[in-house]
Parts: structure tokens; C-alpha cells; sequence
């Protein structure tokens, strides 16, 4: 990437949505949920290679593991399939949006809410790879490890149905901080009852303006020197998030972070 497609810090921090009138809730499904219905009918493999008319060729690691089911969002519901295996996940995630290479990905990377590709079928739908959420041990959360998973798996469900919320109650979904930070939040508070900045640091593996961990994804489009600048702005964010949305429905969330920039926050 040269430094001419860059960004600066402070662009990237100006970034919100426009909160438009909400309609009643939760939306009405999209049209292309009704062919999912006859999930249980086949393993999800087969239904899968049934739907889109494709063969999968491909040596899964565990492929009774891998499930179809839905989840209820505020914008509808969205077929989910969960794996449990980084090679499976991998597999699916490349085949479904439509390449034939499986594409290599990080293992901290578990979770997308993405489009299929597949002859030219187009929607959304979410996969989840069942491991420790942005590759944190147990034990540094004070867990057991097969409790860590158990909420893992609750708070990727939940964090990727926010971004299939904000984008069709909003308009757009982006890999950005603030969209980040609205996904993790409502996760946080389905797996433990209430969203911890503490934890949230531990999640993006933030300490002052140095990150180690999932925040660094995010800022790829910043100016590489402006990157620490967008990290402690975050950090300052996050103290003022926690109390902003004590007590708060879900929704009431969404438009609390998302209608209001992490610059205007500072």
C-alpha cells in the first residue's frame, strides 16, 4: 500500500452513521431466508452444495460438526453456520463467497458476517468458528476454558449480527473501531450481562498507544505514524462508552455508538 491511499488518524476517527427513522422491530426477513428453511433435512455440507448447485471439494477436518441455524436479529433473522475447526472455517468462508482457493486467514480471525458469491447467489449470512474469542486464554479472563468458549461463541453470534444491524438500520457495516467497539459491546453484555472496557482492551489488545492484537486489523488504512494516535483515542472512548451505555437496550446501544464519532467522543 503507498502512502497515497492512506488515511489520516483524524479522518478515520470522524466516521458515524446518520441515525435514520427506525421502523418497527425487528425487520421483516429478507426474501432469501425461505430457502434455508429445509436446513434440517440434510447435513449442512449437503445442503449447502444442494442450494448453490457446487461441489466442495474438500477434505473437512470435522465436518459433523459443522451446523446450519438462525439467528434472530433486530433486522431479521440470518442463517448461520458454525464449524469447529480453523481449516473447515477457512474452507467455507472462501468457497461461499465464491473463490476456489481456500484463502489462509489468522486464527484470531473466527467470525464474519459476509456475502455469499456463489454463481452470482448474493446475501448475507454469518460463520462461526468455534474457539477463544480474539485468541485470548481463559485464564486471563479468570475462566474455565470450556466456559471461555461457551461465551466466546455468544459474543461472536452477537457481534456479527450487530454488524448485519447496522447495516440494515444504518445503511453500512465497515472493519472500523467504532463499529468494532458496538459489536463487542453488545456481545460482551450477552455473554457476561454487561460490557467491561477493561475486557474490551484485552479484546483489541490495547495497552496506552501500543496494540498487539485485533484493533491493529482495523487501522490498516491509516497513516502508519498516525496509527498510535487512533489507539489512544480509543482508549479514551472506551472509559466514556462503559457509563454511556449502562442500563441500555439494544438498541439504544446501536444508536448511542454509532451516531456519534470516536472525534466527537474526545
Amino acid at each position: 500500500m503507498t502512502e497515497h491511499n492512506f488515511i489520516t488518524g483524524d479522518e478515520y476517527l470522524k466516521h458515524f452513521y446518520e441515525l435514520p427513522q427506525l421502523p418497527q422491530l425487528p425487520l421483516a426477513d429478507e426474501d432469501f431466508i425461505s430457502a434455508w428453511q429445509e436446513t434440517e433435512k440434510h447435513s449442512a455440507i449437503e445442503f449447502l452444495e444442494n442450494l448453490y448447485n457446487v461441489n466442495f471439494n474438500f477434505d473437512w477436518r470435522n465436518v459433523n460438526a459443522i451446523k446450519i441455524s438462525f439467528i434472530q436479529t433486530l433486522a431479521g433473522k440470518l442463517p448461520s453456520i458454525y464449524t469447529e475447526n480453523h481449516d473447515d472455517f477457512e474452507a467455507l468462508s472462501s468457497f461461499v463467497s465464491g473463490k476456489t482457493a481456500i484463502r489462509k486467514l489468522p486464527v484470531t480471525v473466527n467470525a464474519f458476517t459476509m456475502s455469499t458469491n456463489i454463481r452470482d447467489v448474493r446475501h448475507k449470512i454469518i460463520l462461526l468458528n468455534r474457539a477463544p474469542y480474539s485468541n485470548i486464554d481463559a485464564e486471563i479472563l479468570n475462566l474455565t476454558a470450556e466456559d471461555w468458549l461457551k461465551k466466546s461463541q455468544k459474543i461472536r453470534s452477537r457481534h456479527e449480527s450487530a454488524h448485519y444491524e447496522t447495516l440494515r438500520l444504518l445503511g453500512g457495516m465497515k472493519n472500523h473501531a467504532l463499529d468494532e467497539i458496538l459489536a463487542d459491546a453488545l456481545g460482551q453484555i450477552a455473554a457476561f450481562k454487561n460490557f467491561s472496557v477493561t475486557r474490551q482492551r484485552i479484546f483489541f489488545g490495547l495497552n496506552g498507544v501500543k496494540c498487539t492484537g485485533r484493533l491493529s486489523f482495523y487501522v490498516q488504512k491509516v497513516l502508519p505514524t498516525d496509527r498510535e494516535k487512533v489507539y489512544r483515542a480509543v482508549g479514551t472512548v472506551l472509559d466514556k462508552i462503559e457509563s454511556e451505555i449502562a442500563n441500555c437496550t439494544d438498541l439504544e446501544i446501536i444508536c448511542k455508538i454509532a451516531g456519534k464519532s470516536i472525534a466527537d467522543r474526545l
